[in-house]
């Protein structure tokens, strides 16, 4: 039987920088920042609380009814309630989590401000750190590494 896997927090996976648009904005905001900064989410705030999250999925669903999303208020296309987690979570709980949930991206909120974004590809990466230490095959180390370095330069 293998051993589990090293206790870990969403903390060390999550990215700080998430880009975030209020409730009384419309789909089409939300889009352009999605655009913008080629991400699959938003997480959309009502008086800087979290309450949703706009995402590929929900976009693509609406597009497939027929939706015009340019009007379409974010209240109305976002995903709720908000599924969570807190920084201190173990990475296999959050993965649990996702999992029972059929999400993709999982915001991470303290109190009632949201500090960070775990997606399926942090866990990936981490899944892969775990699942091959300490024999990392070099070209595997190598890509682990640009992309740690890569959430460093984003916290």
């Amino acid at each position: 039987m293998a051993a589990a896997p090293p206790s870990e927090h969403v903390s060390n996976i999550m990215s700080t920088k998430v880009i975030t648009v209020k409730m009384t904005e419309k789909v089409a905001k939300a889009l352009g920042l999605m655009v913008r900064h080629k991400i699959g989410s938003v997480v959309v705030l009502s008086e800087g609380k979290p309450v949703g999250i706009l995402t590929e999925r929900d976009i693509s669903t609406k597009v497939a009814r027929g939706q015009n999303l340019k009007t379409m208020p974010l209240k109305t296309a976002m995903s709720k309630p908000l599924v969570t987690a807190p920084p201190s979570m173990d990475i296999q709980d959050a993965v649990t989590l996702m999992v029972r949930k059929d999400i993709r991206r999982l915001p991470v909120v303290e109190g009632e401000k949201l500090v960070g974004m775990v997606t399926e590809r942090d866990v990936m990466y981490w899944f892969v750190k775990v699942a091959y230490e300490p024999n990392i095959p070099e070209d595997l180390k190598a890509l682990l590494e640009n992309r740690l370095n890569a959430h460093a330069l984003a916290r």
